[in-house]
Order: structure tokens, then sequence, then C-alpha cells
């Protein structure tokens, strides 16, 4: 009866080199200029676990790095509302930075904005007017109503990294090109 020979297919580095994970890990450390104390805190790891990941005795999870990013460049995308009915009481909106998104009734996107507070944001574009005339009102005239008389839902999205709350915009606008009531589409930084 003849044997399988079954294969290792654990990938093989090169001779000297770490796993992408501890490299990677490395890469961030080396960036941020911390010493290893340090560099675990801002991680949000324990200090001896952060040396034996940077030593490559022990793999770095995809956790482990997750949390890094997050707690290093504060890459956190945070679902507030998601495509629900605008509230009555715009006080009840929070005061919090990230994303909004308007849709009509019936689910088009109509504008896409970063907002360092939802609240006041999210009150001055519903105040702004549709810069192009759209069909509006019982007998369908051209009319540029304010947004606040065609939307109907929204989403919140807390991001409080600046500079990822622009770059996200900037591309998502791109992705709904001529679909969005934008006068302004940014570019990524």
């Amino acid at each position: 009866m003849p044997v399988k020979v079954t294969q290792d297919r654990t990938p093989r580095m090169a001779k000297g080199r770490q796993s992408k994970n501890v490299e990677f890990l490395q890469t961030l450390h080396d960036l941020t200029g911390l010493n290893q104390a340090e560099f675990a805190k801002a991680c949000g790891q324990h200090p001896a676990n952060m040396n034996t990941y940077l030593t490559g005795r022990l793999q770095p999870g995809k956790k482990v790095l997750t949390s890094c990013v997050r707690h290093l460049f504060e890459w956190e995308v945070k679902p507030l509302m998601e495509i629900e009915q605008i509230p009555k009481n715009l006080r009840d909106l929070p005061e919090t930075s990230g994303l909004y998104i308007l849709y009509d009734s019936a689910g088009g996107i109509l504008y896409v904005g970063k907002a360092t507070n939802f609240r006041t944001e999210v009150r001055q574009t519903l105040g702004r007017q549709i810069p192009e005339a759209l069909r509006f009102g019982p007998k369908l005239n051209k009319e540029n109503p304010y947004l606040r008389d065609v939307a109907f839902r929204l989403s919140l999205y807390e991001i409080l990294s600046e500079r990822l709350r622009h770059n996200i915009e900037a591309t998502f606008l791109r992705a709904v090109a001529n679909q969005t009531h934008n006068s302004n589409i940014g570019k990524t930084k």
C-alpha cells in the first residue's frame, strides 16, 4: 500500500526574517520613536507582552495589530445611527465628530459631510438649499428646496481622527459621484 506524504504548508521565511505581523509591529514601533514601554502603553498592551512580540518570540495576532493601529492613529469608525429617521429635535444628536449621510425617502444619498459637532453641522446642512433645481411640491414645479424638505433619514459615524474623517469623506464622495448634492468633492490628504 502506497504511503501518502503530506506537505508542510507553513510559509517559510527567508533566513533572519521575521513574520509579517512581527515586522509590521516593529515598523510601527520604529515610526513612533517611542521606547518599548511607552510603545506598549500607546498600543494598549502590557510591556512584557510587547517585548515578546517585538523580539519575535510570540506572534502578534490580528487583534494586537488592530489594537495598536486604533490606539496610535485613532483609526476607528463607530456607527452611531445607520439609516434612521432624522430626529424631530436635532438637540438629540450627539456633539461628537465624524461623518454623516443624509438620505431621501427612497434611500438615495442626498449629502455626505464631515462634522466636528454632529448637532450643529447637521442642523446647518439641513438649512442649505439644494444647488440644482428639482421637480418638487404638489405641482412638481422646478424649485431649489432646502435639504430639510427632502431629507428623510440620517446615518452618523463617529470618527475621532480628523485626517481619517476627511479621507473617508473624499473617498466616499468619489464612489458615489454625481449622486449627491455636495458642491465640493475634497482631495485625500
